[in-house]
């Protein structure tokens, strides 16, 4: 009760406030003692966005929330830093020190007596224990970056894999039914098996009476199981939907959300009526929105993360 921590969470939102970035992470140690004084360290870690990529990283250092300005080489903080090899996390370190790479550290140590090199308190003593603390939560963030960048470079060779199949499937499935004299077929189910992907697909009958039924088949290819929503932006109402969904309105439109969990190899049905369209409104709905998953993860809808 003695201390006074920032927060991870506080953290993660001041980073995500102050930085344009694709990634944060945080840690927070548990206390320690020195001397008979207990402290504990904090760090957040921001990667990407528009952090120089070229340069060394940012280190912002805060003593019981009060941000170290100077002396940054003579501080513990630092040299816990530069010790670190930051290779095996995905950073370039040419010659030992300070990494380079579009990152921000901010370190945190708040203790009842913090261990200052000289009266001005600009730069935190070498401390073992306090060094090791400081080692600690680096290295716990930098495997959470190290995680991310591993699954950023997947999904990267993944999109590159899906790229090349569209450009090839389409025009082999056109020859083909050119040959057999029948109509194109979708590939989006092809692509998906292939690709491992979770497969989104509408299907639209009108009725012929001003109605239609829609009916969305969800397809997991993958191994993973995954929980996200499904978004149908429509500018009518709709009825006889199952599930029922959850209805946002949107000026003179509608979003309608379904919360869905997919195991690997599973399928969900979603189905409603539109009760009142033409065919070309039914032409021009807009595609469906995955919500909660990787777009390279996703085959036959928009998709997004989300936060």
């Amino acid at each position: 009760d003695c201390l006074s921590p920032i927060g991870e969470e506080l953290i993660y939102r001041g980073l995500e406030k102050e930085t344009n970035v694709d990634f944060i992470a945080t840690s927070t140690r548990k206390p320690a003692v020195y001397s008979g004084n207990p402290f504990v360290v904090e760090v957040g870690l921001a990667y990407g966005g528009n952090l120089p990529k070229e340069e060394k990283i940012s280190i912002m250092r805060f003593a019981n929330r009060v941000p170290l300005l100077y002396q940054q080489g003579g501080c513990v903080t630092t040299h816990a830093v530069e010790d670190i090899k930051w290779k095996q996390y995905g950073l370039n370190q040419p010659g030992g020190g300070i990494p380079t790479g579009p990152v921000l550290l901010l370190i945190h140590v708040a203790s009842i007596n913090v261990p200052f090199t000289s009266e001005s308190k600009d730069a935190i003593a070498d401390i073992p224990i306090i060094k090791e603390e400081v080692d600690l939560a680096i290295k716990e963030v930098a495997r959470k970056l190290k995680h991310y960048l591993s699954k950023q470079s997947n999904l990267k060779k993944r999109r590159e894999k899906e790229i090349i199949i569209t450009k090839v499937l389409p025009k082999m499935a056109a020859k083909v039914a050119k040959i057999l004299e029948k109509d194109v077929p979708d590939i989006n189910p092809v692509v998906a098996k292939i690709m491992g992907n979770l497969l989104v697909h509408r299907k639209i009958k009108s009725n012929g009476d001003g109605t239609a039924d829609v009916v969305i088949k969800v397809k997991n290819f993958g191994t993973s199981a995954y929980s996200f929503r499904v978004h149908e932006m429509l500018p009518c109402g709709i009825s006889e939907a199952k599930p029922e969904p959850k209805v946002v309105t949107m000026g003179n439109d509608y979003d309608y959300i379904w919360e869905i969990s997919a195991a690997a190899g599973s399928s969900k049905v979603l189905s409603y009526r539109i009760e009142s369209t033409t065919e070309e409104e039914i032409r021009k709905l807009p595609q469906l929105i995955v919500e909660g998953i990787e777009e390279e993860l996703v085959t036959g809808a928009k998709a997004f993360k989300g936060v």
